[in-house]
């Protein structure tokens, strides 16, 4: 059975959920069916339509892969190479899924979620073409430092603070935490790389480093290192009187930072949850209803979807998802990327 014909009808039903204008609520709800009709329908119009959507994607591929440049080296034959797969992935999962789109946003919006997906995926991939799977195992403690913003003339607080992490997660994680936190942040391959590499999934992984995040802080919090969960912050005074408040400015920059790192929200939905809702939260800060600036709107949105915005902080892979997204419907509001099928009725 062709998978586009099953439970259109339905993907029409729910509407436009999210709409607070009812002139955006129409104006929306009447692309929808455009798509959702053409995509159903046999013959040359499917086909056309099939074809319409790939071109859009492919455009959206192209541009996120843009964006993205400073996470790749590909240029050429072989980044086009890459949109074209991401585009035709994309096509593929939407085909399939027709019958999950409720109309909580634009029809083209939930598909550029797809190849906005799609790009991630594949950059995590393209990641072991040009890095060696030993990588992994690579421990690169005299790095930590730098990723917290530490200089290098301040050489006794980057000892300080290599051997309080590295022995908190020797002594509070798990081999499985501990492999993970090596991977993103001592080695810093990118969460998506590791997903690629190890055939897991992006909401594990990142589940794992956010328990690891957890244990990490009451850990280093129990030394004196940072404080607990519950404490505001503030400079204080830990072990041997180096703590916070006795670096200075600039030396506690990298502590700081930690501290901010390993900080969780309990309202963090995941990124399963998070990617499923993408759609609509970024629609939601694209709503002029919603308010006249762009503060108002992502104001509203994170009210609205509090879970999603945790996340969204907290998340690097799925937050540039997020800004590769709205992108794309910022694209298509400057009229780059047609929001309906042509030749449709």
């Amino acid at each position: 059975m062709d998978t586009t014909m099953i439970s259109v009808a339905a993907a029409r039903a729910v509407g436009p959920a999210t709409a607070v204008d009812p002139e955006l609520a129409v104006t929306r709800a009447a692309g929808n069916e455009q798509w959702l009709d053409t995509l159903a329908a046999g013959g040359r119009p499917r086909e056309q339509a099939v074809e319409r959507l790939h071109a859009l994607l492919l455009r959206v591929a192209r541009a996120e892969l843009g964006r993205r440049s400073n996470q790749h080296a590909l240029t050429g034959p072989e980044l086009d190479d890459l949109a074209h797969q991401a585009a035709a992935d994309a096509v593929l999962a939407i085909l399939g899924k027709l019958d999950q789109f409720r109309g909580e946003s634009r029809f083209t919006t939930w598909a550029y979620r797809f190849a906005v997906l799609e790009v991630s995926t594949k950059l995590g991939r393209h990641f072991w073409h040009r890095h060696p799977a030993s990588v992994l195992e690579a421990d690169d403690w005299d790095r930590l430092p730098d990723r917290f913003g530490m200089r290098p003339d301040e050489h006794a607080q980057h000892v300080e603070l290599v051997t309080a992490v590295r022995e908190a997660v020797q002594t509070a994680l798990t081999e499985r935490q501990r492999s993970v936190f090596l991977a993103l942040v001592v080695n810093a391959v990118p969460l998506d790389a590791v997903v690629a590499q190890t055939g897991s999934t992006r909401n594990a992984i990142y589940k794992t480093m956010f328990d690891a995040r957890r244990k990490l802080r009451a850990a280093l919090a129990a030394n004196g290192y940072v404080d607990g969960p519950d404490v505001a912050r503030q400079p204080s005074h830990g072990k041997g009187g180096t703590r916070q408040g006795d670096r200075g400015e600039a030396a506690m920059t990298g502590w700081a930072e930690l501290e901010q790192f390993l900080r969780t929200d309990p309202a963090d939905v995941g990124c399963d949850q998070a990617l499923q809702m993408l759609h609509v939260y970024t629609e939601l800060v694209r709503d002029p209803s919603l308010g006249p600036s762009a503060a108002d709107r992502t104001g509203a949105a994170r009210a609205r979807y509090p879970g999603v915005a945790a996340h969204l902080a907290a998340c690097g892979p799925c937050g540039d998802d997020f800004e590769g997204l709205l992108a794309a419907v910022q694209a298509e509001a400057r009229g780059e990327l047609p929001a309906e099928p042509e030749g449709t009725p």
